[in-house]
């Protein structure tokens, strides 16, 4: 970054104060953060989306030496520390609130840094995606979304490059955002996308599945939140202890929409974001319930939380981390990759 976007030393001890309370909000909260505790994150005088990004940076970093050890705790069928995989599991969330802190209002920074920084198969939403979990996920989405051009730039390389299935999906689910909010650029993503799924040999099914997915987002977005409602009930109704028809007659109780409550159950599900269901990628077409929330909308109210929130334990944690496991079969309904 040059000096024309560094910020006055006094805001940046501001913004440096203001983040040591925020970061002990969304890294302690895991799937739990409620909307009023994001909007208190997302003040107009909290730190610039520039200071969460280079958090989330960090946190990326970090997150991969302790995620390498405990992989390798599981591949030798070895029960990882229970701390640590709690700590995975809060600051693999951690990645998701901070992509929706660091991508919210003006991205100049972020598009003047992809100008002056040469990227080798790079993107900001990698990291969230390869964790698997659909909540994380969709907020990675979401933050693609806001790139606008500079999207194009990072994401179409992955694209046409011999990279890891789950790389792929990464940039298939990025360029879907990206067409959706911006129409004018999916008349460049589409061929592409196109392009890439039209090449599938090797990969069983999971190009054209993905491909069908994000054309029935495109082409068809109001059917695509017709389906993607039925996932949300299926979701809501996934655990035993839930019954979805209880939950959603207490939603008028919750001074919530049937339909809203639904819709927030898979914004905050913390199951696989590579599913396949009937040949589509719920994932993808979530993405139409997406693309006109504002951030903190991704987020159930405090009075909502404990309805749709699972709570964190030991197993959950290691599903989400067996899926992070290359060599899964994408032939048979996954997206795998390291």
């Amino acid at each position: 970054m040059n000096h024309s976007i560094r910020i006055p030393t006094a805001t940046v001890d501001q913004d440096e104060a203001s983040l040591v309370g925020a970061q002990m909000v969304f890294f302690s909260s895991g799937n739990w953060l409620s909307r009023e505790a994001f909007q208190d994150l997302a003040t107009p005088t909290a730190p610039r989306g520039v200071e969460f990004f280079k958090l989330l940076v960090r946190t990326t970093i970090a997150l991969e030496e302790a995620r390498a050890g405990l992989l390798s705790a599981i591949s030798r069928n070895t029960a990882p520390d229970p701390v640590a995989l709690l700590r995975h599991w809060l600051d693999a969330h951690a990645l998701g609130h901070l992509a929706l802190l660091s991508f919210r209002g003006d991205l100049a920074w972020f598009r003047e840094m992809v100008r002056e920084v040469t990227v080798n198969r790079w993107t900001p939403t990698h990291a969230l995606i390869r964790e698997r979990i659909m909540s994380v996920a969709l907020r990675g989405a979401w933050a693609a979304g806001q790139l606008g051009d500079s999207a194009l730039a990072l994401y179409l390389p992955v694209l046409r490059s011999a990279a890891e299935p789950l790389e792929h999906f990464n940039a298939v689910l990025a360029l879907a955002m990206v067409s959706l909010t911006n129409s004018h650029l999916a008349r460049l993503a589409r061929p592409a996308l196109d392009q890439w799924a039209a090449h599938s040999a090797g990969v069983g099914g999971f190009r054209k599945e993905l491909m069908e997915s994000v054309a029935f987002l495109l082409d068809d977005p109001n059917g695509a939140r017709i389906w993607s409602m039925g996932w949300c009930r299926r979701v809501l109704s996934l655990h035993g202890t839930r019954n979805e028809e209880t939950l959603l007659a207490k939603a008028e109780s919750l001074n919530v929409s049937r339909d809203e409550l639904l819709i927030l159950t898979a914004l905050n599900d913390v199951g696989d974001c590579g599913v396949f269901v009937g040949g589509l990628c719920p994932a993808v077409l979530l993405l139409s319930h997406v693309h006109r929330r504002s951030a903190d909308e991704f987020y159930a109210p405090s009075r909502i939380v404990p309805v749709l929130t699972q709570r964190w334990t030991p197993e959950l944690g290691l599903d989400a981390l067996r899926r992070s496991v290359p060599a899964v079969d994408t032939a048979h309904g996954s997206a795998s990759g390291s």
